[in-house]
């Protein structure tokens, strides 16, 4: 079985917490109330079947939830270390969040082994029910996978797209 460590960044307020429970089926906050994230909180999870050249397998995840709070970021090459992967998350209808991810970018995959093949950013629409109009993101992210998501209304289309990144990661973990 393979075990990867993914790490969930984001600005404050963007719902790295709700993504991070909802796929690892924790039972956390449920009431739904914001509570901000103090440096990093850790899910271990098994993943659901994962395609894996053409063969479904299980993944033991370990999912990094890091606090959006830039106080913490001289915690980032600890967070980073060993990591395979990387989600993005951000409001899209905030520009600040959309200049936020560019630093964020910029200190966890700059400045590590990781390439973009192993990101993905999750376009977080916090409210539903609306038209969905997000801000565009730098050329920073331009290689990267860009899923919109809202978890009320799509939360099934979510873990989908969340087997597909580990099984990319997992597939491209395989070849020589």
């Amino acid at each position: 079985m393979y075990k990867l460590k993914i790490v969930l960044v984001g600005p404050s307020q963007s719902g790295k917490t709700m993504i991070a429970n909802f796929l690892s089926d924790a039972t956390d906050n449920i009431e739904g109330k914001y509570r901000s994230t103090v440096g990093v909180r850790i899910l271990e999870f098994e993943s659901g079947p994962v395609n894996i050249n053409n063969r479904n397998s299980r993944v033991d995840i370990e999912l990094w939830d890091t606090s959006g709070n830039p106080a913490y970021e001289n915690c980032w090459p600890a967070v980073q270390k060993d990591a395979h992967g990387v989600i993005f998350v951000f409001n899209p209808e905030s520009q600040q969040h959309a200049q936020q991810l560019d630093i964020i970018h910029q200190g966890l995959v700059k400045k590590s082994h990781l390439t973009d093949s192993h990101c993905v950013v999750f376009a977080h629409f916090l409210a539903f029910g609306r038209e969905r109009r997000g801000v565009k993101l730098s050329n920073a992210f331009s290689r990267i996978p860009q899923l919109e998501v809202n978890l009320e209304q799509e939360g099934n289309r979510l873990r989908t797209d969340f087997q597909t990144f580990i099984g990319n990661i997992v597939a491209g973990m395989s070849r020589p």
